[in-house]
């Protein structure tokens, strides 16, 4: 799971709704290609885990729906399958 999913499902029980802003985590400048480009890669995963856009870039997660949960735990699985395969494909020989 990724570290706002493991955080939302966290908050959530407290929380009514979480809104998410794509910006520079590392303080760097981009080009405004650039910022559109890496803004849309994160819309792509923050709907995996349930956001939906709201406006002006901003994306919107309503805490007290099922669904988000339900993205979570997929989210998870895949995650634990992942995890094994790797495992699996590079363990003790």
């Amino acid at each position: 799971m990724s570290p706002h999913g493991a955080a939302i499902r966290r908050l959530s029980p407290d929380c009514t709704a979480v809104l998410c802003e794509p910006g520079s985590a590392d303080g760097r400048k981009m080009t405004e290609e650039q910022h559109r480009q890496a803004a849309a890669k994160l819309a792509r995963v923050w709907s995996t885990i349930g956001f939906e856009p709201f406006q002006h870039g901003v994306h919107f997660l309503d805490c007290h729906l099922q669904r988000p949960l339900d993205l979570l735990a997929e989210r998870q699985q895949e995650f634990t399958a992942l995890c094994r395969s790797w495992s699996a494909q590079h363990g003790p020989r």
